[in-house]
């Protein structure tokens, strides 16, 4: 079977022009150079001076765990309550405190303590305001007036803790036994 002249014209051609638009690969430098050691003037891959290395000490970027104080700094503004029972351990109040830190709700109640919402209303205005004594005790006596019911009324609320970075302030509540 043959071919008409012109369909293998074309091919040749279009063959021709295909490898006209490829970019030309690179080739080699010459002869005798070799790329491990340095030659007059031209230089292959050469080893670094220096490698950098992982410290060897422990991790720098190790965040120490936020420090919770008994009392606030002068600056700082109260964003979130942390209201627990006074028979919750330290560390377990430790725990309340940094997790509600990280968390967006303004009042958390742990524990079995319940909130009823006309404390949270009246808790809502000290949300924001600069921490002083004055303000400390406010809080806690609408926390004790609010949460204390006819039959078990709250004999006291005291402050447990603070993460002042935060704004969270940890009051523990001691119902009537």
């Amino acid at each position: 079977m043959k071919l008409p002249v012109f369909p293998a014209l074309v091919i040749v051609l279009s063959a021709t022009a295909l490898r006209a638009e490829e970019p030309m690969l690179p080739s080699a430098l010459g002869p005798g150079i070799d790329f491990n050691t340095p030659s007059a003037g031209l230089r292959g891959f050469l080893k670094p001076s220096k490698s950098i290395k992982p410290p060897v000490g422990p991790m720098a970027a190790v965040v120490p765990p936020p420090s919770i104080v008994q009392a606030p700094t002068a600056e700082t503004r109260l964003r979130r309550l942390v209201v627990v029972t006074s028979d919750m351990t330290p560390e377990a109040i430790r725990e309340a405190i940094i997790a509600c830190g990280q968390s967006r709700t303004p009042v958390t109640t742990l524990g079995g303590v319940n909130a009823p919402s006309p404390v949270l209303t009246d808790l809502a205005g000290f949300f924001g305001s600069t921490v002083s004594a004055d303000t400390q005790k406010k809080v806690l006596e609408t926390v004790r007036k609010g949460m204390g019911t006819a039959s078990k009324p709250l004999k006291r609320a005291e402050v447990v803790g603070w993460l002042p970075n935060e704004g969270v302030m940890a009051v523990a509540v001691y119902p009537e036994s």
